[in-house]
C-alpha cells in the first residue's frame, strides 16, 4: 500500500493572494509545510502540487518534490485527483492544506492509523476541541459535529452545535486541515458536481458530505492552532519563525 501526501499550493488565495510564497521566517510558507509533513513516518513520499509557475520554481530549487497541476481545478481535492490520474501507483492519499504550518507529523500519522482500523474506509479528517470564544465564532475556521461513530454529520464556518437559546457551546470542534482518501473515493468525489451546501458554505467537504461518502473524523488533543488564512494569520506566524 502506497501513502502519498500531496500538499496543493494555489497562488491566487482570495484573502492573501500569494500565500504560498509570503515569507516566514527564512523560507516560504510552503516550504514550512513540506518541511513538517515530510516528518511524517506513515506518508511514503510527499509533494506540492501547484498551478503556479513561480511556486513551482521555488519548491523546485529547493530540491523538493512538485508538480504543476491544471489552474481550473476548484479546490484541493480536484488538485489531487487530477495528479492521482496520471500516476499509475498510490493508494491512499493525504490532503495536507498548505496553510498548516504548524502542522504535527504525529497527527498526520495518528489520522492514517485511525483511517486504517475503520472497516469502511472512505475518507477521513482530523479534528480538535476548541473553548475560545474567538475561533468559534471565526468564519476562518471549519467546525464538525459527529455522529456516534465518530463520523462527521456537517461541517460549518458557523459554530455547531449551539444552545437552544442560540448561545456557544462550552466547546465545539474544530476541524484541521488535512483530509485523507483512497484513490477510488478521491477520483469519485472530484468528479462529482459542486454540491448546494458546498457552494454556500465554501468547503469542499461537504460535497462528499451531501453525496452520501463517509468522512471518518480522527481526533487529537494536543494541537497547536495556527492556519495562515488572512495577513493578521501571517504576522503571528512570523512571529513564531522570526528571520535569524
Amino acid at each position: 500500500m502506497k501513502i502519498i501526501g500531496c500538499i496543493p499550493s494555489r497562488y491566487a488565495s482570495t484573502r492573501l493572494p500569494g500565500k504560498p510564497l509570503c515569507a516566514i521566517g527564512n523560507k516560504p510558507m510552503v516550504l514550512h509545510v513540506l518541511d513538517r509533513a515530510k516528518k511524517a513516518k506513515s506518508l511514503d513520499e510527499v509533494i506540492v502540487l501547484t498551478d503556479d509557475k513561480r511556486i513551482y520554481k521555488v519548491v523546485a530549487e529547493a530540491g523538493e518534490a512538485v508538480a504543476m497541476t491544471d489552474p481550473a481545478c476548484a479546490n484541493g481535492t480536484e488538485r489531487i485527483a487530477a495528479y492521482a490520474r496520471g500516476k499509475d501507483s498510490g493508494d491512499i492519499f493525504v490532503n495536507i492544506q498548505g496553510d498548516e504550518v504548524l502542522l504535527d507529523a504525529a497527527h498526520v500519522d495518528a489520522l492514517l492509523k485511525g483511517f486504517l482500523a475503520r472497516p469502511q474506509r472512505e475518507m477521513g479528517t482530523l479534528a480538535h476541541w476548541v473553548d475560545d470564544p474567538n475561533i468559534l465564532n471565526a468564519a476562518t475556521s471549519a467546525k464538525v459535529v459527529l455522529d456516534l461513530a465518530g463520523n462527521a454529520l456537517y461541517f460549518s464556518r458557523n459554530c455547531i452545535p449551539v444552545t437552544q437559546a442560540g448561545d456557544l457551546p462550552e466547546r465545539a470542534l474544530v476541524q484541521i486541515g488535512v483530509y485523507i482518501y483512497t484513490r477510488e473515493t478521491l477520483l469519485r468525489v472530484a468528479a462529482l458536481p459542486q454540491s448546494p451546501l458546498e457552494m454556500t458554505e465554501k468547503l469542499e467537504q461537504l460535497r462528499a458530505v451531501e453525496h452520501g461518502i463517509q468522512i471518518s473524523v480522527t481526533q487529537v488533543y494536543d494541537y497547536q492552532s495556527l492556519s495562515v488564512d488572512t495577513a493578521s494569520d501571517l504576522r503571528k506566524a512570523q512571529i513564531l519563525f522570526p528571520t535569524s
